[in-house]
């Protein structure tokens, strides 16, 4: 049997680079899948990755706690529960040290990377604790756990996603939901290839490798983790 059959999940951000191909592991694995997105010129590449009739679009502000609740709403209503919650959604920015990072860089990034994590895992988490049983998987990075140079409101915010990731797993652990997060380092998308020409995309994480970890914390085989960080850092 696959290995999420039956399930639905929702995937924030799921249509980018690294979504697109989470999103298409997941329905390999014979999940359900609900969608959300922000930019609409992504969408074409997520119809050729992502088989058709396997999975809803929602466009909706993440940051936005009434607008997260109806979206878990319809999908409750049409499916009848929700397992899966893969906080992909996020952003960067970086390569100034602090003293030239605005105020403003931390707030935004804030809001991309904690607040987003935050209002849906808030939204799902009625429904999966009347199930006794749900997967949350949040997104941090390398600099969130051990620093780096001129990315400070970048770190501090990923360190946020894993402190989230950490106290929310204590808070639910009794209730048949684990919470996890991933690590990656830079992860080799079109995007990363750009703006770094002169790196060796070899030694990043590919958006597959990275599916693979994320299909198997929202399944059965890995109930006995939860506020687990794993690093994806493949050869870098």
């Amino acid at each position: 049997m696959a290995a999420l059959a039956g399930k639905v999940a929702l995937i924030t951000g799921g249509t980018g680079a690294l979504g697109r191909a989470v999103s298409a592991a997941f329905v390999a694995a014979g999940a359900r899948i609900v969608v959300t997105y922000v930019v609409e010129k992504e969408l074409a590449a997520f119809r050729d990755a992502v088989p058709a009739g396997s999975y809803e679009l929602a466009q909706v502000d993440l940051a936005d706690p009434p607008a997260v609740s109806a979206v878990v709403s319809r999908t409750v209503a049409a499916h009848g529960r929700l397992d899966v919650l893969l906080n992909l959604a996020g952003g960067f920015s970086g390569g100034k040290p602090l003293v030239e990072t605005p105020v403003a860089d931390l707030e935004h990034l804030f809001t991309m990377n904690v607040k987003t994590a935050y209002v849906c895992a808030q939204a799902v988490l009625p429904v999966m604790l009347r199930q006794r049983w749900g997967r949350i998987v949040n997104v941090t990075a390398r600099p969130g756990l051990i620093g780096g140079a001129s990315v400070s409101a970048y770190a501090i915010t990923k360190a946020g996603v894993a402190a989230l990731t950490r106290a929310l797993a204590d808070e639910v652990r009794e209730h048949g939901i684990t919470v996890n997060a991933i690590a990656p380092s830079t992860i080799d998308t079109p995007a990363n290839r750009a703006a770094m020409p002169d790196a060796d995309p070899a030694r990043w994480a590919k958006p597959e490798e990275i599916a693979a970890t994320l299909v198997f914390l929202a399944s059965d085989a890995a109930a006995a983790i939860s506020g687990a960080i794993i690093p994806v850092y493949a050869r870098a």
